[in-house]
């Protein structure tokens, strides 16, 4: 009977592993990264079974719109391998990223069992269809359940916020029909150099200018003397030849950025350009802040907004005097973000949309994993 028992034992324990292992919570059962704030989950596998290393399947995923991405995530079981990176390829072979991805512990305390990406700043992928590259297949853990193929998870903004509101060069939009196969290219505007946001959107109404809804691709970099075609249903832009488009052409004039169109065989499109952003504004430079985190105290540091667009800040008063951050910041013109992730708090994020020369107020910001508040700035 002891004997027996031992037996038993051991042929149930494995059982109750797998149980532990598939107890729902993070998502389906494997989830991370969990969305945030104004965030979504825009794919991920429903699995609960006990997992196996080296998928043999690729993990694809559609997307039938424009989406923002915020957040990817992998998982590896038990593999004790260190973070590697993951990225996107689309079904022309273009590669996005990859990204180095941080590690979290998963079930039952393992370490590194997911490797996450925060995308700062966010990637603007266009609709179609994506592989998921993991840079250690022989690790990433699968189930019967994601249909052989390696557990992820894709997060991205909620549909709602840039993209689907009007943009503020709405009134100058330029509405596109749709273009022979052999005559797909059309003459956009000539620019001058700077950073713009360009909007488009598919019109399936009748309401020419105004697509069924908006989107954002940007900001864009163009500099003088370039010549770009802008793919629109493919929302990708690109440095070009202009004898790629067309023989006769010739390069634009050192002052002035041309862009051309690349249109759809199918449908209409309305195209706007926004910018040159900034507004001649210089932002770079250093600021002094103050704020207050909801439910806690009040704080000030000390900010460097630096020309690369990269940013640090130390606190100077509050409950965590000399703490540093290391992030990134964008302004477009309107608003101003500033990004970077906080050990103890995750993913932050700080915006304001009254920004001058030497002040910015009524900032607001939210940080992942802890309560977020309200900040300003003075030079």
């Amino acid at each position: 009977m002891i004997r027996y028992w031992k037996l038993s034992t051991l042929l149930l324990f494995p059982l109750l592993a797998a149980f532990i292992m598939t107890l729902p919570g993070l998502g389906q059962c494997y989830g991370p990264p969990s969305p945030g704030e104004g965030e979504e989950r825009i794919f991920a596998q429903s699995a609960c079974a006990g997992v196996s290393s080296d998928p043999p399947n690729p993990t694809v995923f559609t997307i039938d719109e424009p989406r923002t991405i915020t957040k990817l995530g992998t998982y590896h079981y038990g593999s004790g391998v260190s973070p590697g990176t993951i990225g996107l390829r689309d079904e022309q072979g273009r590669i996005y990223g990859p990204w180095q991805a941080e590690g979290e512990p998963g079930q039952g305390g393992v370490p590194d069992a997911y490797w996450i990406v925060y995308l700062s700043p966010a990637l603007e992928l266009p609709a179609g269809t994506y592989t998921i590259i993991d840079s250690s297949q022989s690790t990433w853990s699968y189930t019967y359940e994601s249909n052989d193929c390696g557990l992820a998870s894709v997060i991205g903004l909620k549909v709602g916020g840039d993209s689907g509101r009007s943009p503020p060069c709405a009134g100058e939009a330029v509405d596109y029909s749709p273009r022979s196969p052999t005559d797909l290219y059309t003459a956009g505007p000539g620019l001058a150099p700077g950073s713009y946001n360009i909007w488009y959107g598919k019109r399936t109404g009748t309401q020419i200018g105004t697509p069924d809804r908006w989107n954002k691709l940007g900001p864009e970099e163009l500099a003088g003397g370039k010549f770009y075609v802008f793919d629109v249903p493919a929302a990708r832009l690109s440095e070009s030849t202009p004898q790629t488009v067309n023989p006769m052409l010739t390069d634009p004039a050192p002052g002035e950025a041309l862009v051309w169109l690349k249109l759809s065989t199918e449908d209409a499109y309305a195209v706007c350009f926004d910018g040159p952003l900034g507004s001649g504004l210089n932002l770079a430079g250093s600021w002094k802040m103050s704020g207050h985190q909801e439910g806690f105290n009040d704080w000030k540091g000390d900010l460097n907004l630096n020309r690369d667009g990269t940013l640090d800040w130390t606190e100077t008063e509050g409950a965590n005097v000399g703490a540093s951050r290391k992030g990134t910041w964008q302004f477009d013109g309107t608003v101003l973000t500033l990004e970077w992730t906080s050990p103890g708090g995750g993913q932050t994020r700080w915006v304001s949309r009254s920004v001058s020369e030497n002040s910015i107020s009524s900032g607001t910001y939210t940080v992942e994993r802890a309560p977020g508040g309200t900040w300003s700035a003075v030079r």
